[in-house]
C-alpha cells in the first residue's frame, strides 16, 4: 500500500474532515427542520426555536458508532505507516513488528464493536457488515502472524506486508462512513419534490472561547512559563531534576539518565541519556514518564525538543498500563536541538498512560527538553 496514502489518512486534515462530517449532520438536520415547519413563510428570526418532537434524527448510538469507525480507521492508517517503517529498517526486529501488530488488534476490537452496532441500523446495515468483514480479515491475519515464534523475523515481516496490503480499502470505507454521517447514502427528497427552500442568511456561528495558549514557539524553549500550554506529563522541562521520569532497560541494555541544569536549548534544564550497551529493539532502552490520563476520542498534541551526538531515530509511544501501545511514531533526531510534534487521537479513556521515548538501535547520547502532552486546541 502507498505509504503516502496511509499518512494522509492519519493527518490532521483527516481528523478535521471527520469532525466536519459530524457538524454537517447538525446543519442538515437544521435545514430539514426549516423546510418542515409549514408554509414557506420566511423564518422571522435566527434565534433558537423549539425542535418538533417528530423531527427525524440519527440514532445517537449509530452516530457514535460511525464516529468510532472513523477514529479506528484513522488509527489503522497510522499503524500501517508504522509497520512500513518497522519492516524497512535493516535488519527488521520481530519484537517491534509484534508491538505494532498488537496495537492493530486493539484498534480492531473497538472497530468490530462499532461495526456490530452499525449492522443493527436500517440504513447502515450494509456498511456495518462490510466493516465487520474488513476488521475480521485483518484480525485473523495479525493473530496468525503473532502466533509465530518471535525468532521468526521473516514470518513477522511477511505478516506486516500482508496487513499493509489489506489496509487498501480504508479510503473507500471512510468515504462511505462520511456519507452515512451526513445522510448522503439514504437521503430522501423533500415532500414537494422541489429543492429545499434556502434558509435566510444567518451570521456565521460564534466559535466557543478558545482556551488561552501560547503561540507556537519560533525559538527553543526555556523553563516553562506560567502562560505555556499545560502538559499532562509531569516535570516536562526537567526543572525539577529527573523527578517523574525513569529509564527502563531490557535484554542486557545498559544506559544512565542524568540531569543537566544548563543543558537545554537556551540554557534551561534538560535530561541526558547515555547509552553504554545498546539494544536491538527500540523499546530495549526507554525513558518513561509518570502515568497521566487521556480521554476517549480526544485529540492530543505530543511535542518535545531533542538533540543527539549523532543522527538517530527516536520512537515516541503512548503506552497503557496493560502494555498496549495506543500510539507510536518513529522520528528523527539530529546533532542540533530540534522540535518534534505530532497529533494523536485516543480511542479509549485511560487514566494510566505513560509516554515512552524509545532509544534502542543506536548508542548515541540523547538530550530531551520541554516534553509536552496536551489537548489539541482544534
Amino acid at each position: 500500500m502507498n505509504p503516502r496514502r496511509l499518512g494522509d489518512l492519519s493527518s490532521p486534515e483527516s481528523i478535521a474532515s471527520a469532525l466536519i462530517g459530524l457538524l454537517a449532520v447538525g446543519l442538515i438536520a437544521a435545514q430539514a427542520l426549516a423546510g418542515m415547519g409549514g408554509p414557506t413563510t420566511p423564518v422571522p428570526s435566527v434565534g433558537p426555536s423549539a425542535v418538533p418532537s417528530a423531527a427525524p434524527t440519527m440514532d445517537p448510538e449509530i452516530r457514535r458508532a460511525l464516529a468510532t469507525a472513523l477514529l479506528v480507521n484513522q488509527s489503522l492508517a497510522s499503524r500501517g505507516a508504522a509497520l512500513e517503517s518497522a519492516i524497512s529498517v535493516e535488519p527488521p526486529v520481530a519484537l517491534d513488528i509484534a508491538d505494532h501488530l498488537r496495537s492493530v488488534n486493539a484498534d480492531l476490537t473497538a472497530g468490530k464493536q462499532a461495526a456490530d452496532r452499525l449492522r443493527l441500523g436500517d440504513e447502515t446495515a450494509d456498511l456495518g457488515a462490510d466493516l465487520a468483514t474488513f476488521y475480521d480479515g485483518l484480525m485473523a491475519r495479525t493473530t496468525e502472524t503473532l502466533g509465530n515464534s518471535i525468532r521468526n523475523t521473516d514470518a513477522y515481516v511477511e505478516g506486516a506486508r500482508a496487513i499493509i496490503d489489506m489496509l487498501a480499502p480504508l479510503p473507500a470505507l471512510n468515504d462511505r462512513i462520511a456519507d452515512a454521517l451526513v445522510g448522503r447514502s439514504g437521503a430522501t427528497p423533500s415532500p414537494s419534490g422541489s429543492a429545499a427552500p434556502t434558509p435566510p442568511p444567518t451570521p456565521p456561528p460564534t466559535p466557543p472561547p478558545a482556551t488561552p495558549s501560547v503561540p507556537p514557539q519560533s525559538s527553543p524553549p526555556s523553563a516553562q512559563p506560567s502562560g505555556a500550554p499545560v502538559s499532562l506529563v509531569f516535570n516536562p522541562g526537567f526543572e525539577d531534576g529527573v523527578n517523574g521520569w525513569q529509564l527502563q532497560l531490557t535484554d542486557g541494555a545498559q544506559a544512565t539518565l542524568a540531569h543537566e541544569p544548563l543543558g537545554g536549548p537556551d540554557g534551561s534544564a534538560a535530561a541526558r541519556v547515555d547509552i553504554t550497551i545498546g539494544s536491538p529493539a527500540r523499546s530495549g532502552i526507554a525513558l518513561m514518564s509518570e502515568v497521566f490520563a487521556l480521554r476517549r476520542g480526544e485529540t492530543y498534541v505530543v511535542d518535545l525538543w531533542v538533540k543527539s551526538t549523532a543522527a538517530r531515530e527516536v520512537s515516541v509511544r503512548l503506552v497503557a498500563a496493560s502494555g498496549q501501545v495506543t500510539a507510536s511514531r518513529v522520528l528523527q533526531a539530529g546533532t542540533t536541538w530540534s522540535e518534534i510534534s505530532f497529533d494523536v487521537t485516543h480511542l479509549a479513556a485511560d487514566p494510566n498512560v505513560q509516554l515512552s521515548l524509545d532509544l534502542g538501535r543506536s548508542d548515541a547520547t540523547v538530550w530531551f527538553d520541554n516534553i509536552v502532552v496536551r489537548k489539541s486546541p482544534g
